[in-house]
Order: structure tokens, then C-alpha cells, then sequence
């Protein structure tokens, strides 16, 4: 839950910030105008965003196919289309998907080419695609998904969202790819890992962070076969 402790967000931030998420909102991140539909992961209230928009900020993007999976208000792949990538962007959440597009059309009105915003539930709308770069801030709870506005947070009860990442990330890279996934260590990370282990992907430790209330971790994954 991008770095927050899940006691925290449900005593302390969830009610502060209620109020605000109630309605759509607009914010400014580096240069960037962004529209932030009700209900979408918020860039500036969750730590992960700001520390993954960083961890990127550091990245040679040029020219890469770039892959977002689970893009919410799409700040990170705005930032890989402007340091030039080829842009794709995927949400489970249809709202997000509009909500991406229309931050897209904000920020590069006068340019057509080069990105694209697509409704997909991990990689189901890929094909066979394969990317140089996929970043990954995944829902890390372990709870049943039982309405939309819960797909940012929970994985589903056995970690469905994991399975179908782990077992289709083979498929969507090649030797050099970069991928990197962002958790708080309020997630269940041992047993991601073992999940991960068991589809054959490599978990290595890429970058840590204290923030606030907790450390934050960007993993890199690698298949391994």
C-alpha cells in the first residue's frame, strides 16, 4: 500500500484523506499536470510513486519499450514517454485506463505516437509482446477482490495477481530486460518471493528506502531459466 503501514492507513490516513479521494483532483509533479480520477492511486498521498518516479528519474529510458503494469493515474509512464521510451501502459481498472489517457492528452497534446494506454489484467491484452523495461507497483494484500476500487490493494486471497505475473513474465522479456517491482515491508515479501521462486523468476534487491513509517523496496525480477 505504497509504504504506509496497514494500521496507519486505516486509523490515521484513510480517514484524512477520505474526503479529498471523494472527488477528482488535480496536482503538479515535476512539470507534469496531472487529473487524478476519484477513486485512482494518487501519486502524491501514496510514498511508493514518489520514490519509484525517482529510482527512474536515474534510468537511461531512450528508446525503450517500456512496459507499466498498473499505470493508475499513469505518472510513471509519463516520465519514461518524456525521457524517451516507447510507452505502454496497462490497468486492470478501466477508470484508470481513461484516467492515464486523458494525463497523456494533458501533457503531450501535440504528440500522437510513441505511447499507448490499454485495458489488461497483468499481460492478457500483450499478445507476445516483449519490453526492454517493465515496472510493476503491484495491490500486495492478500484478500479477495470483491469490487474495483479494491484491485489497487488486494491480490486476491491466494495471490491470483502474482500468479499471473510470475507465470507470464517470461514470455514478455528478453535477456537484457529490466524489471522492477516496488514493496513496502508491510507486504507478506517472503511469500511473494517464494511464489516468484516457484514460476522460476530471480528476486533481487535493487534499492531500498526508509520513508517515514517504513522501509520501501524496488525489487528487480529476472526469469531464470
Amino acid at each position: 500500500m505504497g509504504g504506509i503501514s496497514e494500521t496507519y492507513y486505516r486509523y490515521v490516513y484513510k480517514p484524512v484523506i477520505s474526503i479529498y479521494l471523494k472527488t477528482d483532483s488535480g496536482t503538479r509533479i515535476d512539470g507534469f499536470k496531472l487529473r487524478v480520477f476519484k477513486g485512482v492511486f494518487h501519486p502524491k498521498f501514496f510514498f511508493s510513486s514518489g520514490y519509484f518516479y525517482e529510482f527512474l528519474s536515474n534510468k537511461a529510458l531512450a528508446g525503450k519499450a517500456f512496459l507499466e503494469i498498473g499505470c493508475g493515474s499513469g505518472i510513471l509512464s509519463l516520465l519514461a514517454f518524456r525521457k524517451g521510451a516507447q510507452v505502454t501502459a496497462v490497468d486492470v481498472d478501466p477508470k484508470a485506463v481513461k484516467n492515464t489517457s486523458l494525463n497523456f492528452q494533458r501533457n503531450f497534446k501535440d504528440r500522437e505516437a510513441g505511447f499507448r494506454v490499454l485495458e489488461s489484467d497483468v499481460f492478457s491484452a500483450l499478445g507476445q509482446e516483449v519490453f526492454d523495461v517493465i515496472v510493476i507497483n503491484p495491490p500486495y494484500y492478500f484478500r479477495k477482490v470483491e469490487m474495483d476500487a479494491q484491485l489497487a490493494w488486494y491480490c486476491g486471497e491466494h495471490g491470483e495477481y502474482f500468479e499471473k505475473l510470475f507465470s507470464g513474465l517470461s514470455r514478455h522479456v528478453h535477456a537484457a530486460t529490466q524489471v522492477y517491482m516496488i514493496l513496502a515491508e508491510n507486504a507478506e515479501i517472503g511469500r511473494i518471493r517464494e511464489m516468484a521462486t516457484l514460476h522460476g523468476i530471480g528476486f533481487t534487491t535493487a534499492d531500498q528506502r526508509r520513508i517515514r513509517f517504513e522501509t520501501s523496496y524496488i525489487f528487480q525480477l529476472k526469469p531464470l531459466g
